[in-house]
């Protein structure tokens, strides 16, 4: 892309979905990214190669071959569990114990359903309180225990 700089080169680590409303962005490389902007793009891809992007100082995220970007900031302090049992998506109020023995409860009303058994959890404040990433879906929550 003209104007843009490649500072940044990486993988997703799992399954790509495109960009919505501060969608995790977890890298093969081990770092983090959230979206920073909201922009509805759908494209699923599984481990996309990716580039991180900058331009007047500010960065975006594009997947390898496609022409969309979105504005990204680096997260640091992700916490990474798993949900001990199923996870069928957010009901308003919605309760998950991790293995690591924490509780957390959704904060914010959003009911969304998505099954999965023992799911890896990624947590992280999003500067606006925490979010619990989980299976493509994210939910804001506070923890409990």
């Amino acid at each position: 892309m003209q104007g843009y700089e490649i500072v940044h080169f990486s993988q997703i680590d799992g399954e790509f979905e495109g960009f919505d409303d501060e969608v995790l962005f977890q890298l093969m490389d081990g770092t983090c990214w959230v979206q920073d902007e909201y922009k509805y793009w759908y494209y699923y891809s599984y481990c996309p190669q990716v580039h991180i992007l900058r331009r007047n100082g500010r960065l975006y995220l594009q997947v390898d071959g496609q022409n969309e970007i979105v504005p990204i900031r680096q997260i640091d302090g992700v916490m990474k569990s798993r949900i001990n049992g199923d996870f069928k998506g957010w009901e308003g109020e919605t309760s998950y114990q991790l293995q690591n023995g924490q509780v957390w409860q959704q904060s914010q009303y959003q009911y969304q359903y998505k099954y999965a058994h023992r799911p890896e959890v990624l947590i992280y404040n999003s500067g606006g309180g925490n979010v619990m990433h989980v299976a493509g879906t994210s939910a804001k929550v506070r923890r409990v225990k």
